[in-house]
């Protein structure tokens, strides 16, 4: 596949060069159940500019591991459909020895003896908390209450069908205000239900599969009412122009992520669950009209 080469000036997720490390500030909660393994660092992101970001170091395991790639796909998809996120994201080179520390995991401690450097995907950090920090049970129903008061929340469930992110639970939406949440977190895509692995393959890219969608089954046991799934679809019909306005750095990525083989596929995958979207949405909510 030919891929068109945006340039780093153009393109929303910038890569920055080794020296726009500033310094791991912390490691995050293990509480806060991620996979992968992520710090908060300062980094430079321009002459005057400095940022605190969730840095998340995801391994090359052999081309099998599929974080970095899902995270910018997520990532783009959510912006071209207006959905609240990070203000940034980039691709950083981290610096394996000064996150060397006591807390760091074993797979950092010997990816640190073999090279200098790692990529890492990074988000700027969000003043917030997520949805559901420590939530006692009890206060389940009234974080859920604000949830489904949430504008965006049909985008979003829209999307999580749309990029298949199977993993999108509560952790995941940051709440910003009343009302109001921003997502994070795109890090699984595409896995069927009895896979072992958070790492899509090649033969689970089956566009029209009703993957899951856990922030249905959180807020409305999979079953919404029809004002929502009907806002849903509504969001359905502007997916499709979403992708075509970042369709040139997605490619970029893939790209330069994927082995060329892998990267046909999941382009091709992305594009028709994406010209899909509606008749996958209707399938999922039993929708005929």
């Amino acid at each position: 596949m030919t891929t068109t080469q945006t340039s780093s000036q153009t393109r929303l997720i910038r890569i920055l060069e080794p020296s726009a490390y500033r310094g791991m500030l912390h490691w995050v909660d293990p509480g806060d159940g991620h996979i992968s393994d992520v710090h908060v660092a300062r980094y430079s992101v321009g002459p005057e500019t400095s940022v605190e970001a969730y840095s998340k170091i995801y391994p090359y395991d052999d081309g099998m591991n599929r974080g970095m790639v899902n995270e910018i796909t997520g990532y783009l998809v959510c912006h071209a459909l207006g959905i609240p996120q990070p203000a940034r994201a980039f691709v950083a080179f981290v610096p394996l020895r000064q996150i060397c520390t006591p807390d760091a995991s074993p797979m950092i401690q010997a990816l640190a003896e073999q090279v200098e450097h790692y990529p890492a995907f990074c988000t700027q950090r969000l003043d917030g908390k997520s949805a559901a920090y420590r939530l006692p049970a009890f206060a389940f129903p009234g974080l859920i209450k604000d949830v489904k008061a949430w504008s965006k929340l049909p985008a979003a469930m829209a999307l999580d069908d749309q990029i298949a992110n199977v993993d999108r639970h509560l952790n995941n939406l940051i709440r910003t205000g009343k009302n109001s949440f921003a997502v994070i977190d795109n890090g699984i895509l595409a896995i069927p239900p009895a896979s072992d692995t958070h790492h899509w393959t090649v033969e689970h890219l089956d566009a029209l599969a009703l993957f899951r969608n856990r922030l249905c089954e959180h807020l409305f046991d999979g079953a919404p009412p029809n004002k929502t799934v009907s806002a849903t679809l509504g969001v359905a019909q502007n997916c499709s122009p979403a992708v075509d306005s970042v369709i040139d750095e997605l490619e970029f990525w893939w790209g330069k992520l994927l082995t060329a083989e892998d990267c046909e596929k999941f382009r091709a995958f992305i594009l028709e669950r994406t010209s899909q979207i509606e008749a996958i949405l209707r399938r999922r909510y039993n929708r005929l009209l």
